[in-house]
């Protein structure tokens, strides 16, 4: 039986954890998903990565829109987050809190410009 593959990311700035997202896509075939924010980023890089430290310190879980595809549907989960301070992006902190992960096989991948942090 063939398992249903789904890639989840959250990206934002220079869109690479989007780019490396759609080439694990095309790599194995897989649907994708992007996580939104319910209210987006807006400013200059700087004033962005200030926002993303602010909010990492404080737990800071962003309201996001629901996905177009259910994740329940799918029985590989592949997600892909930026590297904010350290750790993962807000926006997918808040996604795995709302998903049921059992009985999912569950693949992270990270992006990073320059030190991975803890993220995985």
């Amino acid at each position: 039986m063939k398992k249903k593959i789904l890639v989840v990311y959250y990206s934002i700035s220079n869109g690479n954890t989007k780019q490396m997202a759609e080439r694990v896509k095309e790599a194995v075939g897989a649907d994708i998903a992007p996580i939104e924010t319910v209210t987006p980023y807006t400013g200059s890089y700087n004033e962005i990565v200030e926002q993303g430290q602010l909010e990492v310190n404080r737990g800071y879980e962003p309201e996001i829109k629901p996905l177009k595809i259910n994740p329940a549907d799918y029985d590989v989960i592949i997600l892909g987050t930026p590297t904010w301070w350290y750790t993962m992006a807000p926006a997918m902190l808040t996604f795995l809190k709302s998903c049921n992960w059992t009985g999912k096989t569950v693949i992270p991948f990270q992006t990073h410009g320059g030190w991975p942090g803890h993220v995985l």
